[in-house]
C-alpha cells in the first residue's frame, strides 16, 4: 500500500539490504519492501505492534530494570536509586523524606518541569540555600514542604546533601556516589498531613541527549561549530529534530569514550551528508500552527537499551513520516512530503517482455476512511491522551457507508498539533492504491534508489507527470532493474491551521485539595508598646482579623522588609479570638516601610489556608531611648550634673558675697550703739612715687545680748601702677539664737588691668535653726583662678557635708574651667553620698580616660559618648547589640528575641 511505507528493511546487528538477489520476483519484492514500515503505516496497512515505547509515568525499582536514555522533550518518572527517612521536625522523628530518582543514563540537556501527583508544580529558582534544593512553591505551608534538586549528568563529585544531612546509621550515601553520567533528581518531602496523604509521586519533564547536527558543521558540508570529535560543541533545536536523533543512532552513542548504544563503528561516510542535511532541513522548517510558526516535525522519548534499533528508529520514524534505505552499505533518510522527481519515464521505457504488475485499489481489510491516534499530552500530565478522531464521511460513502478505522499510538511526538498533522497526512496519503511492479533497463539503475521520486508519463493509465515513490529495487543479472514503487502526491501533506487543527480538550490535572480558607477582615497599622509608666518604648505592627470563626488555632504572620522582600519575622498566636496583637520583635526599625501577611492554622495541619495579600505598614518612628540602655533616668542626671555645675558656680559667689559681709561688718565702726563690741587696729603704709606697700589688721569682737561676732581681718598690698599683689586673711565666728558659723578665708591675689591670678583658700561650718529646722553645712574650697586676656583657667575643689531632718549629703567636686578664643571648656569629677543608702561618682568632661604605668598601651577611653577598651574579662555582660569590628558577625538580645548572625561578602 502507499501509506507510509518503510523502505529500509529490519536492522539487526547493523541493517540488512533492500537489494534482493536478482531471483526475486515482483511478489517478494513486494514482500520485501514492506519489512521496515513504521509504526503508523503498519497500524495503517493492518499490521498492528505491541509499542515498545511509552512515557514511563510510574516510579520503578529494582536491580534488574536495564538502562534508557531520554531524546528530544519528553517525561520521565524514572527508576529510585535511594531512599532514607532522617531528622527531626519540632517533636517529630524521621520527619523527612528523600529519594535519589535516576531519570537519564546519559546525561540531559535539562529540567523542564516537574509534576507532583499529577499536578505541575512552580519550582522557587530564588530559593537562598539550594543544599536542599529548589523550593516549591505550591507545598508550602507553615514553612516549606518540598524539595527538588537536580543533576543533569555531567557532575563529577557526590551531592553533599545526601552525604552529611540525609545519611544515618540505617542508610548512608557514600562520598564516591557521583553518578557519572547519570541525570538524577533529588526529591525531599516533610511529614504533613495537609501536604501529602501519602509518599508523593513525580514526573519530570526534560530536554534530552544534547546531539550533533551535521547540519550545523561547516566542516561537514552544514554551516556553523558543531564538530563530531568535540561532543562539547554538540546541542541545539537539532536535539528535537527526528532526523538529528536518528543519525546519531546510526553513528551510535557513546559516553566517556565507552559504546553505549546504537550502531558500533558507523563512519560518516555512510551517512551521506547531504541527504541527511536535506531531512534535518525538513524536520527544521517552520510551519504555522496555533501557537504560531514551529518546527515541522520534533520527537522526543525514552529509550532503553534493551530495545532493538530497528523498533527505535522505526518509532522516530513514525514521527516524521520518515524512512531509511540502505544501499551498498550506505543509509539515506527520506520523510514528509515528497521530494522533487530525479528522473522521468514513459510507458516506452518499461520493458514490455517482462512481467509488470499493478494494484489499482485496496481490498476491504486494508482500506481505510479513518484515523484515530494517542500521544503523551504535557498538558495533562503526561499522560497518554486521544487526539480528536480524523473522520472522512466522502470516504465513509465511497466505501459503502463504511466506517474503516486505523489506530497509531505516536509515543515520540508529545505535541498536539503535530499528531493531527500526521493523522491527515497519512489519512490522505492512504487513498493512493496505485502501486506498480514493473522493469526498466540499466540506464535508470542508478536513479533507482528506494525513497527517491520519479515523474511517469503513461498514456496507457492516463498519467501525465505523475509522481511515483521508488520502495525497491532488485538488480538482475542483466543489469536491468525491477522496481516496485507507489503513487504520491504533495498536496496529501498539505495543512491549515486554522481549519485543519482541533483544539484537544485539555482535562484538569493534579491534585483534588479542598479550597484553602483565607483570613478574614485581616489589617495591619502602626502601633506602639509602652512601659510601665506609659513612656514610648518600641515601634510595633497591630494585626487584626476576625477572631469569630471555628475550627481555626491559631494565627500566623509573616514580617518583611518592603525594599527585599526578606523575611525578618514569623511567628503565631493562639489567642485566635482576641482578634488582634501587636507584634514587637525586636527587629523592627523605627520609621521604615515593613510588608505583613496572616493567615489561619490548625494544629493537625488538616484544614488548608492561604495567607491573606502582603500589606504594607509604616511604623513609627519611636528609637531606642535612655530608659532602654541605663538603669537611672539620663535626663535627670544630666538634670543632677546641670545643678552641680550651678551649686558650685552659686556657691563661688556665696563665699564672695558672704567675705564681703563679714569684712565689711568687722570694718563698719559706725554699728548699731547698742552693740558693745572690743577691737583693735594697727596698720603700716609705706608710699614712694607710684608704688605703695600697706598693711592693716582688725581684731574685732561684739556683742549685743543676743548676737555675737568676734573676727579678724588682716590685710597686705603691694602697689605698682597698675599691678597690684594682695593677701586678704579672714577669721570669723558668729553666734544668735538661730545661727552658729565659722569662717576662714586666706585669698591671694595678683593681678594688673587684664591679668589676674587667684587663690582662695576657704573654710566653713554652719549650723541654722529656722522654724524649728534645723540645718547644719560644714565645707572646704580651695579655689584657683587666672586669667590673661581673654583666656582664662579655673580650678576648684570643694568639699561638703550637709545634714537637715530630712536627710544628708556629703559631697566631693572638683571641677575644672578654661576659656580660649570664647571657645569654653570645663570637666568635673563628682563624687558624693545620699542619706539613704545611695551613692555615686559622676565624671564629666569630652574625654575620660584611665590608664596604669605598665599597660598605657591600652587605655581605658570614654570619648565622644563611646567607650574604647583593648581587653576585658568579664563575667557576665548584658547587652542589646554586639558586633565585629568589620560587622560580620551580629549578636543581638531585644525584648524576647534574639540571635547570631554572620554576615558574608
Amino acid at each position: 500500500m502507499a501509506i507510509f511505507t518503510g523502505i529500509a528493511s529490519a536492522i539487526g546487528g547493523l541493517m540488512a539490504s533492500t537489494f534482493l538477489s536478482g531471483a526475486v520476483g515482483s511478489f517478494l519484492l513486494k514482500a520485501a519492501v514492506g519489512i521496515g514500515l513504521n509504526l503508523l503505516a503498519q497500524s495503517i496497512a493492518g499490521k498492528p505492534q505491541e509499542p515498545v515505547f511509552a512515557i514511563n509515568g510510574s516510579l520503578q525499582a529494582g536491580g534488574d530494570l536495564p538502562r534508557s536514555f531520554l531524546i528530544g522533550r519528553t517525561s520521565t518518572a524514572g527508576s529510585l536509586v535511594w531512599v532514607n527517612t532522617w531528622g527531626h521536625d519540632g517533636d517529630t522523628p524521621n520527619a523527612y523524606l528523600t529519594q535519589v530518582i535516576a531519570l537519564s543514563d546519559l546525561p540531559v540537556a535539562g529540567l523542564r518541569e516537574v509534576w507532583v501527583n499529577g499536578q505541575k508544580v512552580t519550582l522557587d529558582y530564588n530559593t537562598p540555600d539550594m543544599s536542599w534544593g529548589w523550593q516549591v512553591k505550591e507545598y508550602r505551608n507553615d514553612g516549606d514542604n518540598l524539595w527538588v534538586k537536580f543533576y543533569d549528568g555531567t557532575q563529577t563529585v557526590a551531592d553533599s546533601f545526601l552525604v552529611t544531612t540525609c545519611s544515618n546509621q540505617n542508610r548512608r550515601w557514600d562520598v564516591n556516589r557521583v553518578g557519572r553520567g547519570v541525570a538524577y533528581a533529588i526529591v525531599t518531602a516533610r511529614v504533613s498531613n495537609q501536604m501529602f496523604s501519602g509518599i508523593p509521586n513525580f514526573k519530570f519533564e526534560l530536554d534530552g541527549l544534547k546531539f550533533y547536527d551535521p547540519s550545523k558543521d561547516s566542516t561537514a558540508g552544514g554551516n556553523g561549530s558543531h564538530r563530531w570529535s568535540d561532543p562539547s560543541t554538540w546541542g541545539g533545536d537539532g536535539d528535537h529534530l527526528p532526523a538529528v536523533q536518528e543519525y546519531n543512532l546510526l553513528r551510535g552513542l557513546r559516553w566517556n569514550n565507552q559504546w553505549f548504544y546504537g550502531v558500533q563503528g558507523m563512519s560518516a561516510a555512510r551517512l551521506p551528508a547531504d541527504n541527511w542535511i536535506k531531512a534535518i532541513n525538513k524536520c527544521r522548517a517552520p510551519i504555522y500552527g496555533a501557537n504560531g510558526l514551529e518546527p515541522t516535525y520534533r520527537a522526543g522519548g525514552e529509550i532503553t537499551i534493551d530495545a532493538p534499533l530497528a523498533n527505535a528508529l522505526e518509532a522516530l520514524n513514525t514521527s516524521c513520516q520518515g524512512r531509511i534505505a540502505e544501499i551498498g552499505g550506505f543509509y539515506q533518510m527520506f520523510l514528509g512530503s515528497p521530494d522533487t522527481p530525479v528522473i522521468h519515464f514513459t510507458d516506452d521505457d518499461i520493458l514490455s517482455t517482462d512481467e509488470q504488475t499493478f494494484t489499482p485499489f485496496f481490498g476491504l481489510s486494508d482500506t481505510i476512511n479513518g484515523v484515530s491516534a494517542t500521544y503523551p499530552s504535557s498538558t495533562d500530565g503526561w499522560v497518554m491522551k486521544s487526539a480528536p478522531s480524523l473522520f472522512r464521511a466522502d470516504l465513509e460513502a465511497l466505501h459503502g457507508n463504511r466506517r474503516l478505522m486505523a489506530k497509531v499510538e505516536l509515543n515520540f511526538v508529545p505535541y498536539a498539533e503535530q499528531v493531527q498533522r500526521l493523522m491527515k497526512s497519512a489519512l490522505e496519503e492512504g487513498q493512493r492504491a496505485r502501486r506498480h511492479t514493473l522493469v526498466i533497463p540499466p540506464r535508470f539503475w542508478a536513479y533507482a534508489v528506494p525513497g527517491v521520486i520519479w515523474s511517469w508519463t503513461s498514456k496507457r493509465n492516463g498519467y501525465v507527470n505523475k509522481l511515483m515513490r521508488i520502495d525497491g529495487s532488485v538488480d538482475r543479472a542483466n543489469l536491468d532493474v525491477l522496481a516496485d514503487m507507489t503513487e504520491v502526491d504533495p498536496s496529501d501533506y498539505d495543512w491549515e491551521s486554522g481549519s485543519d487543527y482541533r483544539p484537544p480538550v485539555d482535562g484538569a490535572v493534579g491534585s483534588m485539595r479542598p479550597a484553602p480558607m483565607p483570613i478574614v477582615s485581616f489589617a495591619a497599622m502602626p502601633a506602639v508598646e509602652q512601659d510601665s509608666n506609659g513612656n514610648n518604648r518600641r515601634c510595633g505592627i497591630q494585626l487584626i482579623w476576625d477572631g469569630a470563626v471555628t475550627g481555626v488555632d491559631f494565627v500566623r504572620y509573616e514580617v518583611r522588609k518592603t525594599e527585599t522582600l526578606k523575611i525578618i519575622d514569623v511567628g503565631r498566636t493562639e489567642a485566635v479570638d482576641r482578634a488582634s496583637i501587636i507584634i514587637a520583635p525586636g527587629t523592627l526599625i523605627p520609621n521604615q516601610s515593613y510588608q505583613v501577611r496572616g493567615r489561619y492554622g490548625t494544629f493537625d495541619g488538616s484544614t488548608p489556608f492561604v495567607w491573606s495579600n502582603w500589606l504594607t505598614v509604616i511604623t513609627s518612628d519611636i528609637r531606642l531611648g535612655q530608659l532602654d540602655l541605663y538603669p537611672i533616668s539620663v535626663e535627670g542626671l544630666n538634670q543632677d550634673v546641670t545643678d552641680m555645675w550651678r551649686d558650685q558656680y552659686d556657691n563661688a559667689r556665696r563665699i564672695d558675697r558672704e567675705v564681703d559681709r563679714l569684712t565689711s561688718a568687722l570694718n563698719d565702726l559706725t554699728a548699731d550703739a547698742e552693740m558693745q563690741r572690743l577691737e583693735i587696729r594697727t596698720g603700716l603704709v609705706k608710699e614712694v612715687s607710684n608704688s605703695r606697700a600697706e598693711y592693716t589688721s582688725l581684731i574685732r569682737v561684739q556683742s549685743d545680748g543676743l548676737n555675737a561676732l568676734s573676727g579678724k581681718v588682716d590685710t597686705l598690698s603691694a602697689t605698682v601702677a597698675d599691678n597690684k599683689a594682695e593677701y586678704l586673711g579672714l577669721i570669723a565666728t558668729e553666734a544668735s539664737e538661730r545661727q552658729m558659723q565659722v569662717t576662714a578665708l586666706q585669698q591671694l591675689s595678683s593681678k594688673n588691668a587684664t591679668d589676674l591670678a587667684t587663690l582662695k583658700l576657704y573654710s566653713e561650718t554652719n549650723i541654722q535653726r529656722i522654724d524649728g529646722n534645723v540645718s547644719a553645712l560644714s565645707q572646704s574650697v580651695i579655689d584657683a583662678q587666672t586669667a590673661v586676656g581673654n583666656v582664662s583657667a579655673n580650678g576648684q575643689f570643694r568639699v561638703v557635708s550637709e545634714a537637715n531632718q530630712g536627710g544628708s549629703l556629703a559631697r566631693i567636686s572638683l571641677t575644672v574651667s578654661a576659656t580660649a578664643g570664647g571657645v569654653p571648656s570645663q570637666g568635673a569629677l563628682f563624687i558624693e553620698a545620699i542619706g539613704g543608702g545611695k551613692s555615686r561618682i559622676i565624671m564629666d568632661a569630652d574625654s575620660v580616660i584611665m590608664t596604669s604605668g605598665s599597660a598605657r598601651a591600652a587605655p581605658f577611653a570614654f570619648q565622644n559618648g563611646a567607650l574604647t577598651l583593648m581587653a576585658a574579662h568579664i563575667a557576665e555582660v548584658t547587652f542589646g547589640v554586639m558586633k565585629s569590628v568589620n560587622g560580620r558577625l551580629r549578636m543581638r538580645g531585644h525584648d524576647n528575641f534574639g540571635d547570631i548572625r554572620l554576615f558574608s561578602g
